[in-house]
């Protein structure tokens, strides 16, 4: 005995298939292209002094230009991690460097230690001046010395983004928070703490960005005398502190629901709304959970592990995609939302770990 769909099924199932094929093939296309960028990659120049700099992975001219300086230490050059996050995001940046103390085989035969110096092992490093070893004590030093560098050797960049090796950025959705935000105004973004100094300090866990001008005030206070800028230890409390100190603002990145855009702490935590008890009387926004806790439009958070942080990154992608496929082959506006960016970032995790605690909390 033969079975025929009726022909409305007949037409869904068509339909269906249509949407999944050109998906696939999408994604083929997009992939192949991704592949075909990679081996293209050119290293960016250093720009001279009072140079623009030039917005080399992004073809969008009036988009904010990027530098990310990404800190990291010799422990974590022996490990994958570093690796992982010149990979999925810090390449996409304008330029960027890493900074750590770095091994005796990348500091050349005429190492000096008075001098800033540059190294590449599978990503761009550099060695600030006077840094003799690694340590929570010397991390301030070392980030004041690393961003003099930077402000000297690669200027007229919009933005300066400082964060950690365990951080995740999304760098697309970043330079369209900042597009119309003026990098010729001392502020920062990032996510606002409200202790310690006056307007409170962005949390150093998903990095923040400052503008050119914040950089350029700072510097040149540091150049003068190093001393200029407060010195404890604790380098996000530091860098913000000595902003502060020369009139620079703190800025709002909440989305116009309250949403974080850039997350103290890993997805899961804001997600499950497991967050340190401290949590609540440090923050500057009451930290929430649930599909309120994060904006649609999210820029950094504090992963900790390159497993997830290509999850969360693969996430967002892949909800990217999908987002501009409709509107190119059906004309329709299907947004990014952080309900899918979940929904896949727990996806991954089930097939990965075939089980994931944070299950029984998806109930859409």
């Amino acid at each position: 005995m033969s079975f025929t769909l009726p022909n409305r099924y007949k037409s869904n199932s068509i339909k269906l298939l249509l949407i999944l094929s050109i998906f696939l093939l999408i994604s083929v296309v997009i992939y192949a292209k991704k592949k075909l960028k990679e081996k293209q990659y050119v290293y960016q120049p250093i720009i001279m002094k009072n140079e623009k700099a030039s917005n080399l992975n992004n073809d969008d001219k009036s988009s904010p230009t990027i530098f990310c300086l990404i800190k990291t230490h010799p422990g974590n050059l022996k490990t994958i991690k570093p690796f992982v996050s010149y990979r999925i995001w810090a390449r996409k940046c304008d330029n960027y460097r890493f900074t750590t103390l770095l091994p005796e085989h990348l500091r050349g035969p005429n190492y000096t230690n008075s001098e800033t110096i540059e190294a590449y092992d599978k990503f761009y490093m550099i060695q600030p001046k006077g840094l003799k070893k690694e340590h929570h004590d010397t991390l301030t030093i070392k980030m004041y010395n690393s961003m003099i560098y930077v402000y000297e050797k690669f200027p007229k960049y919009d933005w300066y983004y400082i964060t950690d090796d365990d951080a995740y950025l999304n760098v697309k959705n970043l330079k369209e928070f900042l597009r119309d935000k003026s990098w010729n105004e001392s502020i920062t973004y990032g996510y606002n703490f409200k202790v310690h100094i006056k307007d409170g300090f962005h949390g150093g866990g998903p990095g923040f960005v400052i503008s050119y001008a914040a950089l350029e005030t700072i510097v040149k206070a540091m150049q003068i005398n190093i001393k200029n800028c407060p010195d404890t230890g604790v380098d996000d409390l530091d860098i913000n502190h000595c902003i502060r100190n020369y009139n620079g603002k703190i800025g709002k990145s909440i989305d116009e629901k309250g949403r974080e855009r850039f997350l103290g702490f890993s997805v899961d935590v804001h997600f499950s709304g497991n967050y340190p008890d401290w949590t609540e009387s440090y923050a500057q926004n009451p930290p929430r959970g649930g599909l309120d806790c994060c904006s649609d439009q999210l820029i950094a958070a504090h992963q900790r592990n390159a497993k997830d942080i290509f999850r969360i990154d693969f996430a967002m992608e892949m909800n990217q995609r999908i987002s501009l496929m409709y509107k190119k082959y059906f004309n329709i506006d299907k947004k990014v939302t952080f309900k899918n960016i979940i929904k896949s970032f727990v996806l991954l995790g089930d097939l990965d770990l075939d089980t994931n605690e944070f299950k029984d909390l998806i109930k859409f």
